[in-house]
């Protein structure tokens, strides 16, 4: 479940990714996979994660070990399916259907949209849905806003 309210992305009964959360290297993440670590980032991969009723391979990308992204695959979607031989016209229509997706589910619409991406503002930061026509995948990428804490 994704709440649009927080940004927060529960997995699971125990696993919740929230901005700012502690990187697995700090609390483990149930399920994950480490997938890099160079500088201060940190990135691990969760397979088959249901969210807006539909199954998403995610990215969950921490800075300074506190979460700053999150990256959402599609796995049923057309683009994943296809794969290389997908066409513009594909990655396009999954943008459509998984953007429609979020306007429905968060009731709120997109402040921009272009053939390439549709993005949706929060008040803890901003979630794209971006075709990418070079590597040939659908991604639905949430990015925190760092808040100053006084």
């Amino acid at each position: 479940m994704f709440d649009f309210s927080t940004g927060t992305l529960t997995i699971d009964v125990s696993t919740n990714l929230f901005h700012g959360g502690p990187s697995p290297s700090d609390r483990p993440l149930i399920g994950a996979t480490e997938l890099a670590k160079y500088g201060e980032w940190e990135n691990y991969g969760i397979k088959n994660v249901t969210v807006w009723g539909k199954t998403f391979d995610v990215t969950a990308r921490y800075c300074n070990k506190k979460l700053a992204m999150i990256d959402f695959v599609w796995v049923d979607g057309v683009a994943k399916k296809t794969d290389w031989s997908a066409t513009e016209a594909d990655l396009v229509k999954e943008r459509k259907a998984l953007s429609k997706m979020i306007v429905s589910e968060a009731q709120q619409p997109c402040v921009s949209s272009t053939i390439g991406a549709d993005t949706f503002v929060f008040n803890w930061g901003t979630l794209t849905v971006r075709a990418d026509l070079r590597s040939m995948v659908v991604t639905t990428s949430v990015a925190y806003t760092d808040s100053k804490e006084e």
